[in-house]
């Protein structure tokens, strides 16, 4: 466990904490920004009153990124939805190129059975198979493309989802921070605890 001192609004502060010293700074840090900006836009306020819309202003940081997170899993869900209906998809045209194959094969015997036949009729049949073959090939080809599509969405919608829940766990440390740092501040200024003063 870390214990780190930091200044908050001029006063010194031991964090502890199972985070890194630089993320127990980085909290601290934005804390004393948000407690300063908040003072110095209204040097009417108190301390306490202070922290408690610095608390305010973090609990609101949070809930909109909680916000973006639920959004961000929906488009997860979605995208998961599709991936499975493309999935079931491909199984149908893997069915229908066996099939098609199958059908190829039995028109190559259609073939061999034609050679003694007139050449016409022949080019007519080969030419047959070929516009089959070119409509398969082309359906193929399409979801081959919406599947590689859907993996790459897909894959952008897992890092857009891990960001939010790292931006959500920091916004929960500041958020507990503040509790704590505004829990210090309260003790501080009450007056039945020995050592303080009015």
């Amino acid at each position: 466990m870390n214990v780190i001192t930091v200044k908050i609004n001029g006063i010194e502060y031991n964090l502890k904490g199972d985070e890194s010293e630089e993320y127990l700074h980085r909290v601290a840090n934005y804390v004393d920004k948000r407690l300063r900006t908040i003072m110095e836009n209204n040097n009417k306020l108190s301390a306490s009153s202070a922290a408690i819309l610095t608390a305010i202003n973090a609990a609101d940081d949070f809930f909109k990124y909680e916000k973006y997170y639920d959004e961000a899993m929906n488009k997860v869900k979605r995208l998961i939805e599709n991936e499975e209906n493309m999935k079931e998809q491909m199984e149908a045209l893997k069915k229908q190129l066996m099939h098609l194959e199958n059908y190829n094969k039995e028109l190559q015997n259609k073939i061999n059975a034609l050679q003694n036949e007139s050449k016409k009729d022949i080019e007519e049949e080969l030419l047959n198979i070929k516009k089959e073959m070119e409509v398969l090939q082309e359906t193929a080809k399409n979801y081959l493309k919406e599947n590689n599509d859907l993996k790459i969405a897909n894959k952008e919608l897992k890092f857009q989802l891990q960001t939010s829940k790292y931006k959500l766990i920091d916004v929960q440390h500041k958020l507990l921070e503040n509790q704590i740092d505004l829990v210090k501040i309260k003790k501080n200024k009450n007056p039945l605890v020995p050592g303080n003063t009015k």
